[in-house]
């Protein structure tokens, strides 16, 4: 794996060169997230190339018998809270892939996900909907388990509305309801790429015992906690890497 990460990294560089050698000499427009790299741009550049250059490798490997190998690249430490569940939170991650099979290999807990899964990875995916999987998921966090779900979704409500990397968006409160329901606390973890691991950063943790989750006071609080992180390090971010 170590051949790998360094060949992605050479190839990212050489990626990231050309990309910045275009953008100076204005044959194509800067990428949004240059506009937050005060100093660094070139370094900030690199970063995004090589998440995405390891994004597709990993995609790649995954199906191939290095999988244990690679899984075993995922550093997550949770803190545990008396025999309580609880949900952590992230921002659209380019790792999702990678972190659903590192859930099933370790039976971590379920994944909260738009998105359809089939095979064995629909053993731990619920989408939060009906009523039957709010109660499946209230269970299962009472019994202690633990839920992976992303904070920044939007829908087209006015209850949470906030202005998230320039634009207004309005952000679902269905996590903050689910955990104050359960009341469970949320912790914020974001998975990040890193030399040769995968790390997590890791934010504030809230508890949600007489929380009303009508006011969206602790999802506001994520989100401007997430906006503060891809600002800093975009590569963390799958609207930028992908």
């Amino acid at each position: 794996m170590h051949f790998t990460f360094m060949f992605c990294r050479y190839l990212s560089y050489l990626c990231a060169c050309l990309h910045y050698g275009i953008i100076k000499i204005h044959s194509c427009n800067a990428p949004a997230f240059m506009q937050y790299a005060i100093n660094n741009k070139f370094k900030i550049l690199h970063s995004v190339w090589y998440a995405r250059i390891v994004r597709r490798s990993v995609s790649l490997l995954i199906r191939t018998p290095v999988k244990k190998g690679i899984l075993k690249l995922i550093n997550l430490n949770v803190p545990v809270f008396n025999e309580k569940g609880c949900i952590i939170v992230m921002c659209r991650t380019p790792w999702k892939r990678l972190l659903v099979q590192w859930c099933l290999k370790e039976n971590f807990g379920l994944i909260i996900a738009r998105a359809q899964y089939s095979g064995k990875r629909h053993m731990i995916h619920r989408r939060g909907v009906g009523v039957s999987e709010l109660r499946d998921l209230l269970k299962h966090l009472r019994l202690g388990g633990r839920i992976i779900a992303i904070a920044d979704v939007v829908n087209n409500l006015n209850d949470c509305s906030f202005n998230f990397l320039d634009k207004q968006h309005n952000f679902s409160l269905f996590v903050e309801r689910l955990a104050t329901l359960a009341q469970v606390p949320i912790l914020v973890m974001i998975p990040k790429l890193s030399n040769n691991t995968f790390d997590f950063i890791c934010g504030p943790k809230f508890l949600t015992d007489g929380i009303n989750a009508k006011d969206g006071i602790i999802t506001r609080q994520v989100i401007s906690f997430l906006e503060k992180e891809i600002k800093t390090n975009p590569a963390i971010w799958s609207n930028y890497v992908n």
